[in-house]
């Protein structure tokens, strides 16, 4: 995003945009909860992020649910279960008067089978019009969706004539970081014919660019690092990194709402993982004091190392991480922090440099 890519420059100003943009839409979901954050993006200082007293107040452990109405539930279930009673009666009939659409085709198996096969027919292609919808430009804030209709028979969908714009919300570019004015399908091929489509291996290997290092430099640079390591995408970041940071002997205590990446990442590094309750510094002190005065299982030995595990901005649910109380806990027992700022880089902070920012820590 902050690489000068030949014939891209991304500008402070231009950062400061989607920013500005990003926050936007935070404060809009805020006030939509009767929580509003205030962000000032004019100063430069720490008081550029304001926290109002009532979230001061209600601390890191307060939990706002918003409970669904009974009323909701009930008809939610209701209706499954009246589309499920329907379906099995419609299979029934249909295995008696209309077998040969129940039956594969000569020579192939069936692509899915038992209740798999049930909830395709009979729930899911009633609304699959509802997703993988196709779309007619660039994937960035606003998208151009197709419309489709109904065939005749009501088994398939077909593209119409007219389209809609639409705001997204269904894409990891919903904030149109990846758009650039005019198009990069030539900045592209200027950038294949100089350093051609990838890189072979890992940088151990002296698999790397003059690119990449710039990028890499660049990111250090906005995020106030000594360096910087760039991965080919985001899932993959925390499922390959997160195994080169622990191992066996090791302990890792993960938010309850981590991203899945996060979840594969930790599964595979073969150290041990344990929950704490989401956003609560309370259940991580629980949690660490408990793994330090316990050790590794069987042996009791103390752990090689505990890394604590958490997100900026919990990207299902919005959340902002309560790092400071975090922070706190973690030097209290002497563990490692892990923080994913995948969607709080760009959304928090008066410059748009993350949590660390938006919380004055470093």
């Amino acid at each position: 995003m902050w690489s000068r890519i030949p014939g891209i420059t991304r500008k402070n100003d231009e950062l400061s945009e989607f920013t500005a943009r990003k926050q936007l839409l935070i404060q809009q979901l805020d006030k939509s909860r009767g929580n509003e954050h205030v962000i000032d993006d004019d100063s430069g200082d720490d008081e550029g992020d304001q926290v109002p007293e009532e979230t001061k107040d209600s601390g890191p452990d307060a939990k706002h649910v918003d409970e669904v109405p009974y009323t909701a539930a009930f008809f939610t279930y209701f209706s499954y279960v009246v589309l499920i009673l329907v379906g099995y009666v419609r299979d029934m009939f249909g295995r008696l008067f209309k077998r040969s659409q129940y039956s594969p085709q000569y020579g192939y198996g069936p692509l899915l089978v038992g209740f798999k096969d049930f909830y395709t027919r009979r729930l899911y292609y009633r609304i699959q019009d509802c997703w993988g919808r196709p779309i007619s430009s660039t994937p960035g804030a606003w998208v151009d969706v197709v419309d489709r209709e109904w065939e005749r028979d009501g088994k398939a969908l077909r593209i119409a004539d007219s389209k809609r714009h639409c705001l997204n919300l269904g894409s990891y570019n919903y904030l149109g970081y990846g758009e650039v004015e005019g198009g990069v399908t030539p900045c592209v091929l200027d950038s294949m014919f100089s350093y051609g489509s990838h890189v072979g291996s890992a940088p151990p290997e002296s698999a790397s660019s003059a690119l990449l290092r710039e990028l890499e430099s660049s990111v250090a640079d906005f995020v106030g690092k000594p360096s910087a390591i760039v991965s080919g995408m985001g899932f993959a970041t925390n499922a390959a990194l997160i195994p080169s940071l622990v191992g066996p002997g090791c302990l890792i205590v993960s938010d309850a709402l981590n991203h899945a990446s996060i979840v594969i990442g930790a599964r595979s590094s073969g150290a041990k993982i344990r929950v704490f309750e989401h956003n609560s510094a309370a259940s991580l002190d629980s949690v660490l004091r408990d793994a330090i005065l316990d050790g590794q299982p069987h042996s009791g030995e103390p752990w090689r190392k505990i890394l604590v595990i958490v997100e900026g901005i919990y990207s299902m649910e919005g959340d902002v991480c309560a790092l400071p109380e975090i922070i706190a806990v973690k030097k209290k027992y002497g563990a490692y922090l892990y923080l994913d700022e995948a969607h709080s880089i760009g959304a928090l902070g008066a410059s748009g440099r993350g949590a660390c920012e938006y919380h004055g820590v470093s």
